[in-house]
């Protein structure tokens, strides 16, 4: 049993890329999980898998996970639940310690603030995720990830907790099966004379897109913008409020906004380098799929982040600084860059295949079920 209470972005895209390299033959998934925004993809990825997949009504909040979950393992027989998330597990705990059922917790996230809460309750919600750690297997998608919840949560690491860093479908993202740049860029309303620089990700404070808004301001600001533009692809509460920022500052000329995209290969293809402002990620697989096609890229030095790209020619600026991110996009040499990023392909490739990944997930599943 899988449960997901957001199975948007890395968490859709972690069920799309590791489920699908499990061996049918041993591993019978079971889904449960809200419709969301990406609703369309995710039952389209679900089909595409041979999952069975559960859906929850959000309208009556949490308890109907637990009561989902409950009900799913009345009927049927299960050997392993994994968690993607905090809260999922959350939901998931009281149902595995009444089964008996070995749990997976994995982790994708920092533990913000809002999750933790203040006063009585923070003391409540410590107490209750420490107690949930307790009961579960944990697996980290990076170690700065388990390195922060230890940290955040004051708990020493277990010799059983594992850290496995995500991947990605190499099968997905061949160059060779590619359309032509301009191709790319006349199927996504994108201009070919221009520079493109990609953003691609959920519109939300955690990705930083309003530090490249001021990073492109700076640069409109100093007569350095060099013929860019800025290809936004994604969706996310975010959304309007950034336009509406764009907007006052009269850069809208410099920003083209394209919905979620199911081809990313496309995008990438379009695009002459990528630029992640995070604050903080887990493990995200953007970076892995802009590499292995060869598309440079820019990152932050966030948690997550600056682990994902470490050995890799990735250019990396300090978090929440736009003069940096100016500075890196304005001083970077194109076709220069890109020559060292198609360079690294089969190291990216190698460093980055999801196969590694499931292996590893195949081993700490066995071994839950195993020890319970």
């Amino acid at each position: 049993m899988v449960v997901a209470r957001w199975p948007l972005g890395g968490i859709r895209t972690y069920i799309k890329y590791v489920y699908r390299y499990l061996p049918k033959e041993k591993y019978n998934i079971k889904l449960i999980a809200p419709e969301t925004a990406e609703i369309e993809t995710l039952e389209k990825d679900i089909e595409d898998l041979g999952l069975s997949y559960v859906k929850v009504d959000l309208r009556r909040g949490l308890a109907s996970y637990f009561y989902e979950i409950f009900r799913t393992l009345k009927k049927g027989h299960f050997s392993l639940i994994q968690s993607h998330g905090f809260i999922s597990g959350a939901c998931a705990l009281v149902p595995a310690l009444l089964f008996g059922i070995p749990h997976v917790l994995t982790i994708h996230s920092i533990l913000e603030e809002i999750l933790l809460g203040k006063g009585l309750s923070f003391c409540i919600r410590l107490f209750f995720l420490k107690f949930m750690i307790s009961k579960t297997i944990l697996y980290a998608v990076s170690k700065d990830i388990l390195d922060h919840v230890t940290q955040k949560l004051k708990i020493d690491r277990k010799e059983t907790w594992r850290v496995i860093h995500n991947g990605i479908d190499l099968e997905l993202f061949k160059i060779e099966n590619c359309i032509d740049k301009d191709d790319a860029r006349d199927l996504l309303g994108l201009p070919k004379s221009k520079v493109i620089v990609g953003f691609v990700g959920r519109f939300m404070p955690q990705k930083g897109f309003n530090y490249l808004i001021d990073a492109v301001d700076l640069l409109r600001v100093e007569k350095k913008l060099n013929n860019l533009v800025v290809a936004a692809v994604g969706s996310g509460d975010y959304l309007k409020h950034y336009q509406q920022e764009i907007n006052e500052r009269s850069l809208e000329k410099y920003f083209i906004f394209i919905p979620f995209q199911t081809d990313m290969k496309s995008v990438y293809q379009a695009i002459d380098i990528l630029v992640m402002p995070s604050i903080w990620e887990a493990f995200p697989l953007q970076p892995a799929e802009s590499m292995v096609m060869g598309v440079p890229i820019i990152v932050s030095d966030c948690i997550g982040l600056k682990e994902c790209v470490k050995g890799t020619p990735a250019i990396v600026v300090p978090m929440k600084d736009p003069r940096a991110l100016a500075n890196a996009i304005f001083n970077l040499d194109i076709k220069e860059i890109k020559k060292e990023f198609i360079a690294f392909i089969p190291l990216a490739k190698d460093k980055f295949d999801v196969r590694k990944t499931v292996r590893h997930v195949q081993e700490l599943f066995e071994r839950a079920c195993i020890s319970s």
